[in-house]
C-alpha cells in the first residue's frame, strides 16, 4: 500500500515545483485512474469508490444548513441564539463592503491575518448562501476566490509551519467554495481557477513528501495535529475538485492514524483502544486541536456516504473526545506510558504522564463530536455533554480557522433516528 501511495505521489509532482502555480492543470490523468484502481483493490470497500461527490460536502451539506437555519428563524433555541451570535461575530466578514486580502505569497509567519480572514469570509458567506438562498453572498465568496485565485502565487516554503498555513488557515477557502459549487454564476472556468490555486498548497505536500522521501505527504516528525490537518485539506480538496484519488489519500491518513495505527509511513497512532490521544502529553489545547481536524475529517466522509472513519475502531475519536472532556472537566483518566516509532516533536520517550497544560480551557469541537456519537448512534457521552452544558464553547478561538465552532447551531439535530452501532464503550478510562 506504501508503494502504491508514494507511486502517487510521484506521478502527481510531474509539472509542479516549489508550490507555485502549475501551468497546465489536468483534472485527472490515466495515471491518477491507475493508481486509484490500485488503492481501491488493496483496500476493498472501504475507500469511496465513487467519484460522483455530495455538493456541498465537506463539514457541512445543504440539508445541514437549511436544518440549522429553519430551527433559528423558528425561533428553536439554542439555534437561534446560536444562528445571532454566528452573524454578529461575522458580521465585518458578510457585509458587502468586506474587500480581498490577497497577497502573491502567504505562509504562517507572513500575512496570516489576511488569508485566514478571507478564508474564513469564504465559508460563512458560502454558509449565509445556502441558509438564505440570498445570492451576495454567494457572489461575495467568488469576488473573494477569484481575487485570491488570480493572486496567489506561492505558500512560504520551506518553512516548519507552511502545513499549519494550509490546514489551519487556508482549508476554509476549500470548505467556502464547496458551499457554492452549484451556484450558478460560480462558472467551470471559475472552478477550475480555485482548483489551481488549491494546487498550490498541495504541491507543497508533494514537494515535502519527496524532499524526505516519505510513502504520504504528511509530516515527517510531528505530533498528530500537524499531520491531520492534511488529511482534512485532502479530503475536502478531493470533494471540491472531484478527485477521487485525492479524496482517498486524504481518507487514507485517518484510517490510518485512527483506525490501523499508522503515520508518516510508518506505525504510530493518534490514539490508544482506550481513547487516550498522544497529543494529551503535550498540551490539552492543542490536543482539542488535532481531534477538531479528526472530527472533521470523519464528518467530510459521513457527509459523503461513509460513516467509516467515526466508527473507527470503535469509535475511538469519540472516546478520545470523553477521555479529553473528562480530564478537562477536572477528573482523573487512566494514562498509558507510550514510546512512538516515528519521532515526534517535543518529547522525551517514553513519555509517561499526561498534561496539564492548558487543562480547562475548551475549545468549540464539542457539538460535532456529540451529535454523531449520541444523537445518531445513541453513544452515552456524560463528560462531553458537561462540557456542552456548562463552559462557553461556540465562539472561534483566537485563532478563527482552527474549527468550524457554533455546534449548537450546525452539529446539532436532536430528531435523528438511533441507529446502534456494534460497538460499546463500556470499561474505558
Amino acid at each position: 500500500m506504501m508503494k502504491k501511495i508514494l507511486l502517487f505521489t510521484s506521478i502527481i509532482l510531474v509539472g509542479f515545483s516549489n508550490c507555485s502555480k502549475e501551468e497546465n492543470l489536468e483534472a485527472k490523468t490515466e495515471a491518477n485512474e491507475k493508481i486509484n484502481e490500485q488503492i481501491i483493490q488493496s483496500n476493498g470497500s472501504t475507500f469511496k469508490t465513487s467519484n460522483t461527490f455530495v455538493h456541498p460536502g465537506t463539514v457541512l451539506t445543504q440539508t445541514q444548513m437549511q436544518y440549522a437555519y429553519n430551527q433559528a428563524i423558528a425561533g428553536v433555541e439554542p439555534y437561534s441564539t446560536s444562528f445571532t451570535n454566528f452573524q454578529t461575530k461575522y458580521s465585518a466578514f458578510l457585509s458587502p463592503t468586506y474587500t480581498s486580502h490577497a497577497h502573491t505569497q502567504v505562509g504562517r509567519n507572513l500575512y496570516k491575518n489576511d488569508y485566514e480572514n478571507d478564508a474564513m469570509a469564504v465559508f460563512v458567506n458560502g454558509v449565509m448562501w445556502n441558509m438564505t438562498g440570498t445570492s451576495r453572498y454567494a457572489d461575495k465568496a467568488i469576488e473573494l476566490l477569484d481575487s485570491w485565485s488570480s493572486t496567489l502565487t506561492s505558500i512560504q516554503y520551506p518553512d516548519n509551519d507552511w502545513q499549519l498555513c494550509v490546514g489551519y488557515g487556508m482549508h476554509f477557502m476549500v470548505y467556502g467554495a464547496d458551499m457554492i459549487y452549484n451556484y450558478t454564476n460560480f462558472t467551470p472556468a471559475k472552478k477550475q481557477n480555485a482548483i489551481s490555486m488549491f494546487n498550490i498548497m498541495y504541491n507543497c505536500m508533494t514537494n515535502y513528501a519527496t524532499q524526505y522521501g516519505l510513502a504520504v505527504p504528511f509530516v515527517r516528525d510531528g505530533w498528530p495535529s500537524w499531520g491531520s490537518s492534511q488529511g482534512k485539506f485532502l479530503m475536502a480538496f478531493g470533494v471540491f475538485s472531484q478527485n477521487l484519488t485525492m479524496y482517498n489519500l486524504g481518507e487514507n491518513y485517518f484510517k490510518k492514524t485512527a483506525a490501523d495505527g499508522a503515520d508518516v509511513g510508518t506505525i504510530q497512532t493518534a490514539f490508544l483502544n482506550s481513547g487516550q490521544p498522544l497529543e494529551a502529553a503535550r498540551d490539552q489545547y492543542y490536543v482539542q486541536l488535532g481531534l477538531a481536524s479528526f472530527l472533521e475529517a470523519a464528518q467530510i466522509s459521513y457527509n459523503q456516504g461513509s460513516t467509516s472513519l467515526y466508527d473507527s475502531r470503535s469509535g475511538v475519536i469519540g472516546k478520545a473526545i470523553e477521555y479529553t472532556a473528562k480530564y478537562n472537566l477536572g477528573n482523573s483518566v487512566t494514562w498509558t506510558s507510550w514510546t512512538p516509532d516515528t519521532s515526534i516533536w517535543g518529547v522525551t520517550y517514553p513519555v509517561t504522564s499526561i498534561s496539564s497544560n492548558n487543562r480547562g480551557l475548551f475549545r468549540p469541537i464539542w457539538y460535532m463530536a456529540y451529535n454523531y456519537y449520541h444523537n445518531y448512534r445513541g453513544m452515552n457521552m456524560p463528560y462531553t455533554l458537561q462540557v456542552i452544558n456548562n463552559n462557553s464553547i461556540e465562539g472561534t478561538t483566537s485563532t478563527i480557522t482552527d474549527q468550524v465552532g457554533y455546534g449548537s447551531l450546525f452539529f446539532n439535530n436532536t430528531t435523528q433516528t438511533i441507529v446502534s452501532p456494534s460497538y460499546n464503550w463500556s470499561g474505558i478510562y
